[in-house]
């Protein structure tokens, strides 16, 4: 089976995801990407240059040319669009009517945190939906995801003025799967601490509104408030809110053991495996998965009691307020409460490696390709 992936946002998980699949799926894989920049523009340019680019690797100059029998995309391309400039192109007419479409979700821009300032613009939303409703299946990488998609495309629908049953939702629904985007497994040696000055918290999370780092500071004034000692661990990429992490630098410099952002993936899973507790005090989170890594080196987390969490982290270590945030932190003072969780939130998502879910991709691929011969 031949298999066309298209990302116009190729970088970060978009790109660990995409490059996972191809390196363990047992078909054969072309590419179609844009850089991971101006993710607005993005969706609104990427239709027209993918569509030239694809037209480029099957053009007639190709000998013996086979043809992707499945067309796998991201939520970042606007499908519609895409598909209107690829039927345009003579070397992509005729089979682009006969391709599955699957379209993966890491995001949806309905449940995406509008920044602080910022006007709320349906336009990126509703182009989900049309790529949803043109797309065979939608694939999400949590429920919490599929949920809110569903939940504000409903609501978006009824607010419309006309045409509200031209996007067919139970459809979606009925053709939408839950794909975990996985992460690659790696050994992880727990660090011995030569000197103990208390737990050492971590922080995976970019330093932007949507991950609140601000909240994470007001966590951590709370901790030391209740006489919590801990150390710290700054592994998040560092972004437009400096507020925030220049206050964590200056006050509690002393206590900082890291701070940076690791080029190299094996000194990332090392600063990992020095991690006690990984926190998130995020507004937005549709699947997390450098907190899958930091759980798979051994940290315990401790996150908000909503968003896609409750798909992974127990109930005991999830909190609605800081000050019960506090307390589960306090309990985790205990290696052997720690050892406990950590078996337990591993366990959890052992199943989520990217070989383990490449070989799912490659089965729902091909039950999409049997359906589609039976069709015809």
């Amino acid at each position: 089976m031949k298999v066309l992936g298209i990302e116009p946002y190729f970088g970060g998980s978009h790109r660990a995801f995409l490059e996972g699949l191809v390196q363990f799926s047992r078909y054969q894989w072309t590419l179609a990407t844009l850089p991971a920049r101006h993710w607005k523009w993005r969706m609104r340019s990427a239709p027209s240059v993918l569509a030239d680019q694809v037209a480029g690797m099957f053009g007639p100059h190709v000998k013996d040319q086979v043809f992707p029998e499945l067309v796998f995309c991201s939520d970042m391309l606007d499908l519609p669009t895409w598909i209107g400039f690829a039927s345009r192109k003579r070397s992509l007419c005729e089979w682009i009517g006969h391709a599955r479409l699957v379209t993966y979700f890491h995001e949806n821009q309905w449940a995406y945190p509008t920044a602080a300032g910022a006007r709320l613009d349906h336009h990126y939303g509703y182009t989900n939906l049309l790529t949803a409703d043109l797309s065979d299946e939608c694939w999400f990488n949590s429920a919490f995801n599929r949920d809110t998609f569903l939940t504000r495309s409903r609501e978006f629908l009824r607010r419309m003025p006309d045409a509200r049953d031209s996007v067919d939702l139970d459809r979606i629904e009925r053709c939408s799967r839950i794909i975990r985007p996985g992460f690659k497994a790696f050994q992880s040696q727990r660090r011995h601490q030569e000197r103990c000055n208390g737990l050492r918290v971590g922080w995976v999370g970019r330093f932007e509104s949507d991950k609140r780092p601000d909240r994470f500071v007001a966590l951590l004034e709370d901790l030391e408030a209740n006489g919590i000692r801990f150390e710290l661990v700054l592994l998040g990429q560092r972004g437009r809110q400096r507020d925030a992490y220049e206050q964590i630098a200056s006050r509690f410099s002393d206590q900082i053991l890291f701070d940076g952002y690791c080029e190299e993936v094996t000194e990332y899973h090392a600063r990992l495996a020095e991690i006690d507790v990984v926190v998130s005090t995020a507004d937005h989170e549709f699947f997390g998965i450098a907190m899958c890594e930091a759980i798979w080196a051994g940290a315990v987390p401790v996150v908000p009691d909503g968003l896609c969490y409750p798909e992974y982290v127990p109930a005991a270590l999830r909190y609605r307020t800081h000050a019960q945030a506090v307390e589960i932190i306090r309990s985790l003072e205990s290696s052997q409460t720690r050892a406990k969780f950590s078996k337990q939130c591993r366990d959890q998502i052992q199943s989520w490696t990217i070989d383990q879910v490449a070989a799912e991709v490659d089965d729902q691929f091909r039950r999409l390709c049997q359906i589609e011969q039976q069709r015809r």
